[in-house]
């Protein structure tokens, strides 16, 4: 008896005694064992083509078809092998397992492999019948795993890859239709740094050319508004992609690296064309599911793991809004917040409370959430929270992240990995399912039509629809769930310099701004170094360093101006000029506050607040401060101060007073005095020296007009 003989009496006595485990069944399969294929496997299986997608339910005579390549990866020839197909019954989504040589051999015809040489390939194509592929012209309804395993002359399992495929999953026992809210995020490359060309256009310079080449027609955003619209989807929108295709509409410049950095130009036709596209969508009654993200889509996890510089960070991103109206989903919607990947622990939620952001939504991932009434979870720290689904979440790929090498079309088995979740899915109970794809997803076709397909099915065949994500919310919280059942932060948050950068660009670009008269602003631009983007993407860093720099640069166009050497006041009273420069494009109105630093015996009196000054701009002004002195032949050392707010003694130096890395501060000037006042007694004097002066030049006078005389009244006497 040959070994294969052996293997499928093995496997009738297993069906046999699987029958009596699954009542109601005239054909019950064990469920395929949950093992990982090794990587040790000499023998790699990729499945590039599945038609049609799903069988055709009413006729099990009609045929499917695959195809893909077989690859010899050991060191050794592979002679006299086999491509066969086996099943097997999935009952649980979290037992899908892979191809490992076990389950149930189909009658579906195998396809010889003669000899492969180590490294060499053959291109495969099998076509069976649905009733040769699942076993019967009746086949049991649920969830198969088909395995198209490699096996060598001696009959050994060496390689194979899975797949699946679905029979009327409606029909399972206790089945019912399962609802899916399709989370459709619309997230991009930040980019605006803040600077401006020096003209009258003052047309944006992005960091990196990148941020506009997004918004290409046929690329990847473009393509998330074309695919979303066919759908019941729910949009999650970052504000700050619209804003930023916005301000590159006009026409933008960039450094080019072909140029050696210099500047080039473009008119932005395709963030214009992109931007119009999403406003027009967005608006529309077919979007009425649209969600906001938190402005510029924060990295939750970093900032809430950052110490006060990050919740400091996080605190005031919940307050950004874009200088535009109509930025985003319609007002009025929820906020989401969506920490990186769905993870979470207790300081990420903790911060997100401690920001004290309105209306809002914290949208997390777990494993354990299928086993739940519902989505809409308590949690501590986050009343109101959204939590997606793990295991149909991931069959949207992250194209940021490597992928494992693999031979197989990752769509096509991405389309029959959504199609056979959602089957199983249907058993596990009424509530619905959220699924939320990474943030720069790029869904292949063959995942989009396996999502719209179901529509091909008899009504009665249906296993899913797509739901409206206030459907969820609309549902009181589950009971309170612990932290613990989340995904945990595993990914690493970004470095610690990232966001110390961030937070003095805040503090500084918060201070600049709060004195430029009636000028609308981008209050995201320190948020974007910081944004949740550069998790999987490199250039962060130079980003980053850009955007400060910039804010720096800016921040020290309002200063003092030079101050002259010591200044001597002569009297009771004088003045002290200080020079304000405002070199920005917009009128400021500062605040100006004077100390003196002079000994307790004697110092110049004077008025510490000085008021608020308006400085046009690209002009200076000279404010003269009035002050008296008490003291005589001393220096006294007058230091002057900028304060964005009237109340001086809050801390709204126009420098911030709490930043991490110093930087150059124009802010602050000192003027030093010099007093000579002259007093009473000292006057006197001076007085009674002159009187006693003039009475002795004139008796000098006297005295030389009667020696001249003398001589002739002697001669005359004589």
């Amino acid at each position: 008896m040959t070994s294969r003989v052996c293997r499928a009496i093995s496997a009738f006595v297993l069906f046999v005694g699987a029958m009596s485990l699954l009542p109601g069944t005239a054909r019950a399969e064990a469920p395929h064992a949950d093992a990982a294929r090794p990587d040790s496997r000499p023998v790699q299986v990729g499945i590039g083509k599945i038609s049609p997608q799903i069988p055709d339910f009413s006729d099990t005579k009609k045929t499917m078809t695959f195809s893909g390549v077989v690859q010899n990866t050991g060191t050794t020839p592979l002679k006299d092998a086999h491509l066969e197909v086996w099943r097997s019954l999935v009952t649980a989504r979290s037992a899908m397992g892979s191809a490992d040589g076990e389950g149930y051999p189909t009658a579906a015809k195998s396809v010889k492999i003669t000899q492969l040489a180590a490294g060499a390939s053959q291109q495969w194509s099998i076509t069976s019948s649905e009733t040769d592929l699942l076993g019967d012209y009746s086949p049991q309804p649920g969830v198969y795993a088909i395995d198209f395993d490699v096996r060598d002359s001696n009959d050994n399992f060496v390689g194979g890859q899975r797949t699946y495929i679905v029979w009327k999953p409606t029909k399972m026992p206790n089945a019912g239709q399962a609802r899916v809210a399709l989370m459709w995020p619309v997230v991009g490359q930040p980019g605006l740094t803040g600077q401006k060309m020096p003209d009258t256009s003052e047309a944006p310079i992005v960091a990196d050319q990148s941020t506009a080449q997004q918004y290409a027609q046929n690329g990847r955003l473009s393509n998330i508004l074309q695919q979303g619209q066919g759908m019941t989807v729910n949009w999650l929108v970052d504000p700050d992609v619209l804003y930023t295709a916005h301000e590159l509409a006009n026409g933008y410049f960039y450094p080019d690296p072909s140029k050696s950095g210099k500047l080039t130009g473009d008119t932005g036709a395709a963030p214009e064309a992109w931007y119009n596209q999403a406003v027009a969508l967005l608006s529309s009654p077919s979007a009425q599911n649209c969600w906001n993200l938190l402005y510029g889509d924060p990295d939750l996890n970093t900032l809430s793991h950052s110490g006060p510089a990050g919740q400091s960070l996080l605190n005031a991103a919940a307050t950004v809004r874009a200088p535009v109206t109509a930025i985003g989903c319609r007002p009025g919607s929820q906020t989401v917040a969506w920490p990186s990947d769905g993870q979470a622990d207790a300081a990420t939620l903790a911060g997100l409370a401690a920001a004290k952001i309105p209306n809002l939504v914290t949208l997390v991932g777990s494993n354990l959430v299928s086993q739940w009434p519902s989505a809409h979870a308590s949690l501590p720290s986050s009343p109101n929270t959204v939590v997606y689904d793990n295991y149909l979440s991931n069959i949207f790929t992250d194209p940021a992240k490597p992928a494992a090498p693999s031979l197989s079309n990752a769509g096509v088995l991405a389309g029959q990995q959504w199609l056979a979740q959602t089957a199983l899915a249907d058993v596990e109970g009424s509530g619905i399912h959220v699924v939320t794809p990474p943030r720069d997803f790029d869904p292949p076709p063959e995942l989009l039509t396996a999502i719209n397909a179901v529509k091909s099915v008899p009504p009665q065949y249906q296993w899913f629809g797509l739901e409206n994500l206030g459907k969820v919310l609309t549902d009181a919280p589950a009971k309170p769930e612990k932290v613990s059942a989340l995904t945990k932060v595993a990914t690493a948050n970004m470095a610690a310099a990232a966001v110390n950068a961030a937070f003095d660009s805040q503090q500084l670009d918060h201070s600049l701004h709060a004195i430029m008269v009636g000028r609308e602003y981008d209050s995201a631009v320190p948020f974007r170094p910081v944004a949740t983007w550069w998790r999987n993407h490199g250039g962060d860093a130079a980003y980053g360093q850009t955007v400060y720099s910039t804010v720096v640069a800016d921040h020290a166009l309002v200063s003092f101006g030079q101050q002259n050497p010591p200044l001597t006041m002569s009297g009771k009273s004088g003045t002290v000029p200080v020079t304000i420069n405002n070199k920005t494009d917009a009128t400021i109105q500062v605040y100006l506050r004077i100390q003196d630093q002079g000994a307790h015996t004697m110092f110049l009196q004077v008025n510490q607040d000085q008021g608020v000054h308006s400085v046009q701009s690209g002009q200076s002004a000279t404010i003269r401060i009035p002050v008296q002195a008490r003291g005589n032949g001393q220096q006294v050392t007058l230091t002057a101060q900028l304060y964005t707010c009237a109340d001086t003694h809050d801390d709204c130096t126009y420098y911030p007073s709490n930043l991490i890395t110093h930087v150059a501060n124009g802010s602050v000037t000192s003027v030093t005095v010099k007093v000579s006042r002259i007093g009473l007694i000292a006057l006197g004097l001076m007085i009674g020296s002159g009187a006693l002066l003039i009475l002795l030049i004139g008796l000098r006078v006297y005295r030389a007009k009667r020696t001249h005389h003398a001589p002739a009244q002697d001669t005359m006497a004589s």
